[in-house]
């Protein structure tokens, strides 16, 4: 392909690079010096829905399969909510030389984080990638890191000054200190949290816990005991949020099955309790004055055998996203409409053969994501 410059950018912006698919959009990258600008230009993105309408994607990253489980699959499906043939799942990449039994993933503004689970680490390795772009990019080691460590790691963005961040707990048998990676840094190293932020935090224990944080307002979010803690990315410091009365998560009739008790829907942050019959969702409608408002979902009939969780607000629609937490060929969901109070169900994606011969492993990771066209090199 002979160089894009010479074209006017007004063509490239409005005729040449919208209506192209996703890989071939990203590979223009090379023959294009304006395309980092053009491609994130919010007008652009606008224009490009009118060629591919779709309401966000669907993300699996799992086990390539039951006995091969050092490298990851990555697999995605546009969701259309109005569609009547379901899409069929697209792989867009592999993910060698990770176990998947010891890696966690994290999915935040359409980049993920890739780190070892929470457990006794000699060495703390954190990939961050771009199921757009298909970038993949390893953060660099801490030389300061003491040996003989626990690592808790979390994943953010900070919409203000565009920046995502990495941030990891080290606790030593004697102390703790928090580190912070700020992707595309020019110092390319980890930074000492100011350890004075963080002295309220106790104990420290339940950093360590299987625990995602939920990046909402330019900051990460955890749910622990009777408030939310929070670590706003801009500032790099802790405060707290205190919970409402009345809410409870409660523990469900599977009680070795794991549940998301904080979520973010239509950006805002959402506590999540299940019963037997649905789903109650104490919601942060201002996150400035804490206002909160709870929502009641009640499940079909039948629903509940499946047990499903929110996993997204989908866009165009608003309709709340519940996912079954045990999926099969055919990916069958619930849509609810928080305003009717109504609920539909859907298949929303196809895929050749179960994604997983024992989805009861943890191994599995489910995400909803829009396309960012953000490099890492």
């Amino acid at each position: 392909m002979d160089s894009l410059d010479s074209l006017p950018d007004d063509v490239l912006f409005h005729h040449i690079l919208p209506p192209l698919p996703t890989v071939s959009l990203v590979r223009c990258r090379y023959f294009c010096k304006s395309w980092p600008s053009i491609v994130r230009d919010p007008h652009f993105l606008a224009l490009r829905q009118s060629f591919y309408p779709t309401s966000g994607h669907l993300l699996f990253v799992c086990p390539a399969s039951a006995v091969a489980t050092s490298e990851l699959q990555v697999f995605s499906a546009p969701i259309s909510p109005g569609q009547a043939d379901p899409p069929l799942a697209t792989h867009i990449a592999t993910i060698p030389n990770l176990n998947a039994s010891m890696v966690d993933v994290q999915c935040v503004n359409g980049l993920l984080c890739l780190h070892p689970k929470n457990s006794s680490n000699s060495k703390a390795f954190a990939h961050i990638f771009n199921p757009t772009t298909r970038q993949i990019i390893t953060l660099p080691d801490d030389s300061s890191v003491r040996d003989k460590f626990r690592a808790s790691t979390h994943f953010g963005y900070d919409p203000i000054r565009d920046e995502f961040k990495v941030l990891r707990l080290l606790k030593y048998n004697d102390s703790h200190e928090f580190k912070i990676f700020t992707i595309g840094d020019a110092t390319n190293s980890w930074k000492l949290v100011n350890n004075a932020t963080a002295t309220h935090i106790r104990p420290t224990n339940w950093f360590l816990e299987d625990k995602r944080g939920v990046c909402v307002n330019g900051a990460i979010h955890w749910k622990y005991s009777s408030y939310i803690l929070a670590f706003d990315l801009r500032s790099e410091q802790f405060r707290q949020i205190d919970i409402p009365d009345g809410y409870k998560y409660k523990e469900h009739c599977r009680p070795h099955l794991k549940f998301p008790d904080l979520v973010e829907l239509s950006g805002c942050l959402t506590l999540v309790g299940y019963d037997d019959r649905g789903l109650n969702l104490t919601i942060l409608e201002d996150y400035e004055t804490r206002e909160w408002t709870q929502k009641r979902i009640i499940l079909p009939d039948g629903a509940n055998e499946r047990i499903h969780f929110p996993l997204c607000s989908v866009p165009k629609t608003g309709e709340i996203l519940l996912m079954p937490y045990f999926l099969g060929r055919l990916v069958r969901v619930i849509y609810h409409d928080k305003d009717k109070t109504s609920s539909r169900r859907a298949v929303v994606m196809k895929m050749l053969e179960p994604l997983w011969p024992d989805q009861k492993s943890g191994y599995i990771n489910i995400f909803f994501y829009q396309e960012n066209f953000r490099l890492l090199d």
